[in-house]
């Protein structure tokens, strides 16, 4: 009970920044405001880039133990940004990594989190948030394997719920 509560505090804070840094205020607001500053500080209140695109990708070394931090390209066009806190993996996943930063996580967006166990296997609950248009949520199995190369990637090995679209991450550097 306690750690789904938890999850839900996460899917509910990651989603308020979410709505955050996407939402514009009122036109009405917006011209109040803009009316009232000077016009460098009107320019200097512009949105800043949230997110960009995985181009590149990002080497990190399959070994037993690794560091899963970053950003990391799915099959399914999304972008998940991870954090490892020593067994404990966090993401956020958002659809359309490849469009503006604007566009990112309109069609789908996920919170994650869950424990990364000693055969690299990694057990996770998830739940979209509202920044989204598809609110599904469950639990998943995923594995970190060696990509053939000698880089790692993680690898869906099974899950229960809504169903979730993404089947494979790599590491990708974004810019």
């Amino acid at each position: 009970m306690t750690r789904r509560l938890s999850l839900a505090f996460v899917a509910l804070g990651l989603a308020l920044v979410a709505c955050s840094g996407s939402s514009s205020p009122s036109p009405t607001a917006s011209a109040a405001s803009a009316a009232s500053r000077p016009a460098s500080a009107a320019a200097s209140a512009a949105p800043a880039v949230v997110a960009a695109p995985c181009k590149t990708k990002r080497d990190l070394k399959f070994e037993p133990i690794v560091n899963l931090t970053g950003a990391w390209l799915g099959d399914d066009d999304g972008i998940y940004y991870l954090r490892q806190q020593g067994t404990i993996p966090w993401w956020n996943g958002m659809s359309g990594q490849a469009g503006s930063p604007a566009e990112l996580g309109r069609d789908w967006n996920n919170v994650a989190n869950g424990e990364i166990k000693g055969d690299l296997t990694i057990d996770l609950n998830w739940a979209d948030v509202p920044r989204g248009q598809i609110l599904g949520g469950g639990t998943m199995k995923w594995k970190l394997v060696d990509d053939g190369t000698g880089m790692a990637k993680l690898v869906k090995v099974s899950e229960t719920g809504s169903g979730f679209g993404g089947e494979q991450f790599t590491p990708c550097a974004p810019g």
